[in-house]
């Protein structure tokens, strides 16, 4: 090798990049240092390269290098040219691996920015140091409405909504004054299309230096969050503000949150009531049958609903109307029970008041024509079960129409609030008083112990009415009122009938001149009448002592001696008409009147029998009858007690007789009074026995001395062999329970007779004497007692 040629290998050996010379086979003619370093291939001379030679073209090119320590790039130029009198080429190889790496990162950054920039849900921009978009991705344009047009001309503060500009424009400004982020939320207006919410967020970009490149950021699409936050705001307002009481439970029961309506109806506070069970609300009302069906639906359905009693903290039980739905998840296990309800108070009042317009004349409050007509159906159903008589009385006031013409119709007005008052107050509570309209009014009476009654009822309302009126304007007035009467079932057995008949017989009254009464039957008027005209004589007969008290004297069979007297009531009056009682303790009965007719009898048998005693007469019992009235709705152990210490009679010879109805009434009430009188001596004894309960459960039970066989049994002994073979068990079974036995209406020699063959202790009757008034009485003692 020539110096020259040494010393070009030395410079070639000094140089970084590699050298080689190859034929046109490619064999390596020559390769510097950094060749071999390169390709990592040392003593490369002799060898082949498979080197891409590109003739034609001084352009360098990249080649990729096959290395044992792995891939490589190098930047490759190549030229022809003779060595050693043979073409050949020299080709430069110059070490771009670095670059490649660095060139290949960085396209694998830009795709994954394309990427995600696509990809992203949000869109991002790049503005230069002026605010001015330089890029923009694809997720950008839906969102802000803008076209690559709009991006490019920087139109995108022109898409924000009007509303919004001005404020988003100053905010832009203060970040490219201050150099610092934006951070803003507003909303885009799409060309002809929807609005959107968005958040914008952009931060400055610096080079090296410091100097602001400028801004990226991003546009986030919030218009989904928004409406949602407009919805929970909503539910949070209505779940605050409305009226209706909600309570949200875990699937335990135990609250978790209540609203401000909870705590208004109820009275608990939400820190009273959170973290307590929901069973602190129940008021007790319901069983546990109830509640039981109720959480049945709920697990079944996930809901129930229905009106239910709830207790408030002071107390008070209140209806609600209740809804519960169960929240579950998505696993759908139960996590949540929600409760709302409403506090209908107000709509069961109103409910109420309606049904009770409905029902009732909403000027006197009464009850109205259709109530009349339920009632009057359920009281004849009932008065045909018990067989017993009702009555409707139809009234029209007398005058009426004067008042109104004269005074006003809010006079006449008042005046049927007074009336109605008035009957309410007269008539008894089971009674119904019912205004049909205008002047006429209806009463429904039942449980009536005659027909007859419905006479003194009307009586006593015409009495009522034609008392004086004093109306709220200060003027006083006075009416009358017309009665029609109408019995079930004798007049009708349905509702329309018996109001048809009534008012037919409400005509008739108006005809006979007004201010009185008449039924629907003339005999049963002039019958009501008469009884109304005894009533109104015997309370007279009491003012002017025309009651008197006869004796019918009681005998010993075995012996024939007196040994008692019934005392018996008669009315005699003035005119020396002697009315017997089957004609006036009816009506004492049904007026009242017998509790004091029948306390003076007591008193006046005492009297006698104590003035006898004191005459030298012998001893003798005097048995007077008590009235159911008297017994159990009077003091009578007091009564008794105090007619003996007024007229001093032994209470050894008095008897008190009672009736089987007196007694069953009321049994346990009726033990214990007749306990007391018998501890005072007083003898007991039962009357009209076998007509009515005659059960031994009560004989056994009362402390009774005396059976009192009634009449009935005895008048037709002996052509009645069944009433011959009652009359003996009756004895039989009292001297069983120790008790004396009497026999009522004793009036032949035959009845004596046969009582005396089944050992009957004691007779009364006609067989011997009639009762006699105290005077005839002393005369007979003397005569019998004489001729025995």
């Amino acid at each position: 090798m020539s110096d020259t040629l040494q010393r070009l290998s030395l410079i070639l050996d000094t140089i970084t990049d590699g050298i080689l010379v190859v034929d046109l086979q490619g064999i390596v003619l020559y390769a510097n240092r950094s060749a071999e370093l390169l390709l990592e291939r040392p003593n490369i001379v002799g060898q082949s390269l498979a080197i891409p030679i590109t003739t034609g073209t001084n352009l360098p090119q990249d080649i990729n290098l096959i290395r044992p320590s792995g891939f490589a790039w190098a930047e490759m130029r190549s030229a022809p040219f003779e060595w050693e009198n043979a073409p050949a080429y020299v080709i430069g190889l110059h070490d771009i691996t670095s670059r490649k790496h660095a060139e290949i990162a960085l396209q694998q950054s830009e795709t994954l920015f394309e990427t995600l920039a696509r990809l992203a849900p949000v869109g991002i921009f790049k503005t230069d140091a002026k605010g001015h978009c330089e890029y923009v991705n694809q997720r950008w344009q839906p969102i802000t409405g803008m076209s690559d047009e709009d991006v490019r001309e920087n139109r995108w503060k022109d898409a924000i909504y009007i509303d919004d500009q001005q404020r988003v424009s100053d905010e832009w400004k203060l970040t490219l004054n201050t150099h610092t982020p934006f951070n803003s939320q507003f909303r885009f207006q799409h060309r002809n299309g929807p609005v959107h919410w968005v958040v914008c967020r952009a931060s400055a970009e610096y080079d090296g230096n410091g100097n602001l490149l400028g801004y990226i950021g991003t546009v986030t699409d919030i218009t989904e969050i928004k409406r949602n936050e407009d919805h929970l705001r909503l539910s949070a307002a209505v779940f605050e503000t409305t009226r209706e009481g909600v309570m949200i439970t875990d699937a335990q029961g135990r609250i978790q949150r209540v609203n401000r309506a909870f705590s208004e109806i109820t009275g608990y506070s939400q820190f009273e009531s959170v973290g307590q069970s929901a069973s602190l609300l129940r008021s007790g009302r319901h069983g546990q049958d109830f509640y039981c069906a109720m959480w049945e639906d709920i697990t079944t359905t996930g809901h129930w609903q229905g009106e239910i009693w709830n207790r408030r903290k002071n107390g008070e039980v209140y209806p609600e109307l209740l809804s519960i739905s169960t929240v579950k998840e998505p696993s759908g296990d139960i996590n949540h029970f929600v409760a709302v309800f409403a506090d209908i108070s107000n709509l069961k009042a109103s409910e109420q008041e309606l049904e009770f317009l409905a029902h009732h004349d909403p000027l006197t409050k009464l009850p109205n024509r259709v109530l009349l007509m339920s009632r009057m159906q359920h009281s004849i159903d009932q008065a045909q079960r018990q067989d017993k008589p009702l009555a409707v009385l139809m009234m029209d006031l007398d005058r009426f129409k004067d008042i109104n013409d004269s005074l006003g119709h809010l006079a006449g007005d008042d005046l049927l609030q007074l009336v109605a008052g008035r009957l309410s107050a007269r008539l008894r509570a089971a009674d119904t008083v019912c205004r049909l309209g205008g002047d006429e009014f209806v009463v429904l009476l039942e449980e009536m112990a005659h027909p007859e009654s419905a006479a003194r009822v009307a009586s006593e309302i015409i009495t009522a009415i034609n008392d004086s009126w004093i109306l709220s304007t200060g003027n006083e007035v006075r009416v009358g009122v017309s009665i029609g009467i109408a019995l079930f079932p004798d007049h009708g057995t349905t509702p329309p009938e018996l109001l048809q008949h009534a008012d037919t017989a409400l005509y008739l009254a108006k005809n006979e001149g007004r201010n009185c009464f008449k039924y629907f039957s003339e005999d049963l008027t002039i019958a009501a009448r008469e009884r109304i005209q005894v009533e109104f004589k015997l309370r007279q007969a009491i003012a002017k002592n025309e009651l008197r008290v006869f004796y019918q004297p009681q005998f010993k069979i075995a012996t024939g001696e007196i040994i008692g007297a019934e005392a018996l009531l008669r009315w005699q009056t003035t005119a020396g008409e002697l009315i017997l009682p089957n004609k006036f303790i009816p009506i004492a009965e049904e007026t009242g009147l017998i509790n004091l007719i029948g306390s003076w009898v007591l008193k006046e048998a005492c009297r006698q029998g104590k003035q006898w005693l004191d005459q030298g007469y012998q001893p003798i019992r005097i048995a007077v009858n008590l009235s159911p009235q008297q017994f159990l709705h009077n003091d009578i152990c007091e009564i008794v007690m105090q007619t003996l210490a007024e007229t001093g009679f032994p209470a050894r010879y008095l008897e008190l007789e009672l009736t089987e109805s007196a007694l069953m009434k009321r049994e346990k009430e009726a033990i214990d009074i007749l306990n007391r009188l018998h501890a005072f001596g007083v003898h007991l004894a039962i009357d009209d026995f076998g007509t009515g309960y005659s059960s031994l459960a009560y004989l056994k039970a009362f402390p009774l001395d005396v059976l009192k066989i009634d009449k009935s049994f005895i008048d037709d002994i002996p052509k009645d062999t069944d009433d011959m073979e009652i009359t003996a068990t009756i004895i039989a079974m009292a001297k069983n329970l120790r008790m004396q036995v009497i026999a009522e209406g004793v009036e032949t020699a035959e009845q004596m007779a046969f009582l005396r063959s089944r050992h009957c202790d004691y007779y009364q009757g006609y067989y011997t004497s009639k009762a006699l008034d105290a005077k005839a009485f002393e005369q007979f003692v003397n005569r019998y007692q004489a001729s025995q």
